[in-house]
């Protein structure tokens, strides 16, 4: 309780009383790696609040009325918040331990609770509204899988609920891919309806890293089709996995909807942007001025 470093999925409010998300551990600093996701208007569905982010992906982010900072070390933008303007550092872990002992009160209780017997014991947490406090009657139940192992026996065992199609529209819309593409990137452990509530669970390496490990230089877009391996460190945001073909590169995503699909053994085919850290060949999916992405094959 009270951990004061950042991690992915942390949330925040700024002295504007804004809300916004952290999405690294990696973090330099003065400031985070993060993004205002919501402001009070008064009207919005969220008790007030309206999202400034509409759409996921990074090319939506980029748009979004953010502030950037160019990193040198990886040759490209981030959006941050600085430091000096956080009121309130909120943590999933903190917030999902109130809404188990019903110290915090939600209309989805009944539906978490059941979903959650189907879900191995592990370090969990809520994001989403509910972490901010801000849900509707009908907002998603956003869960956090915290560490490695935890990850993996949750890809083990839970089997998931029902599909969720607005997912695989959504997705093929924000992100500008095929429908065939995005079924493929389709989990329903992830991703789906339970009790005619979404939900979802994603994944948070419970240890903060150092910021700077690289200086990368950004060379060329490439499209590289290979054999991927995959750990738990492909569910972590970024993703992270390895790709065999006539070179040897290591992949990173900075896209979410990625992340299982780089999870595990199979062949893919992947787009992105290459570049060299540290003498290490990287391919990077997540860049303004690439549309990359994983196709399953």
């Amino acid at each position: 309780m009270g951990r004061s470093y950042y991690l992915d999925k942390d949330a925040f409010s700024d002295k504007d009383g804004n809300f916004g998300f952290v999405i690294t551990n990696q973090n330099p600093p003065g400031y985070l790696f993060g993004y205002i996701k919501y402001t009070f208007t008064g009207t919005g569905l969220w008790k007030g609040y309206d999202r400034i982010l509409k759409y996921y992906g990074v090319h939506n982010l980029m748009r979004s009325p953010q502030t950037f900072s160019m990193e040198p070390c990886y040759g490209v933008e981030f959006p941050v918040i600085y430091r000096s303007q956080i009121r309130r550092h909120i943590l999933p872990e903190d917030v999902f331990e109130k809404v188990i002992t019903n110290e915090k009160k939600i209309n989805q209780s009944d539906t978490l609770f059941s979903l959650l017997d189907k879900v191995p014991n592990s370090r969990l947490g809520v994001t989403g509204s509910i972490l901010l406090g801000i849900q509707h009657e009908r907002s998603d139940i956003d869960l956090v899988i915290y560490g490695c192992k935890a990850a993996e026996d949750f890809m083990g065992s839970f089997k998931g609920g029902q599909p969720d199609p607005d997912w695989i529209a959504e997705t093929s819309k924000n992100y500008s891919l095929d429908v065939s593409v995005v079924k493929g990137l389709y989990d329903i452990r992830t991703r789906g309806v339970y009790r005619s509530i979404k939900y979802s669970f994603s994944f948070v390496d419970d240890r903060p890293h150092p910021y700077c490990r690289d200086v990368c230089e950004v060379k060329e877009e490439v499209e590289v089709e290979g054999e991927l391996e995959g750990d738990c460190n492909s569910l972590f945001y970024p993703s992270i996995a390895y790709l065999y073909a006539r070179d040897f590169y290591e992949i990173v995503s900075w896209e979410g909807i990625f992340s299982t699909a780089l999870y595990k053994s199979k062949r893919v085919r992947i787009k992105g942007v290459r570049m060299e850290c540290s003498k290490r060949q990287v391919i990077l999916i997540g860049d303004r001025r690439t549309r990359g992405f994983v196709q399953v094959l």
